[in-house]
């Protein structure tokens, strides 16, 4: 009888791990997936801010509320949550020596 508890224990914790590996590599994507959405669009804002400060568009409101846009989408993504980014920082602090 035992035994057979301790072999059902052990496959569902088997199995508990590979599904908790699997999470972990999901967010990781999502993470990843993110950071780069991030950087296009901060890309997409300085190119706006560029063309925007071209002598021929200074002054133009339909480029200064794209690139606000632009600017305000880029700050929303940078305030995610993301449960990667906060543990990566943590562990970059901790492990970098101080002098």
């Amino acid at each position: 009888m035992w035994f057979w508890l301790f072999l059902l224990s052990a496959m569902i914790n088997v199995i508990a791990i590979f599904y908790v590996r699997w999470l972990l590599k999901t967010v990781a994507t999502i993470n990843e997936d993110i950071s780069n959405l991030d950087t296009m669009v901060s890309n997409f804002s300085e190119h706006t801010k560029s063309v925007y400060e071209l002598e021929m568009f200074y002054g133009d409101e339909t480029l200064k509320s794209l690139m606000d846009h632009a600017r305000e989408l880029s700050d929303r993504l940078k305030d995610l949550d993301l449960v990667l980014n906060e543990e990566g920082e943590e562990v970059a602090e901790e492990t970098t020596p101080e002098n």
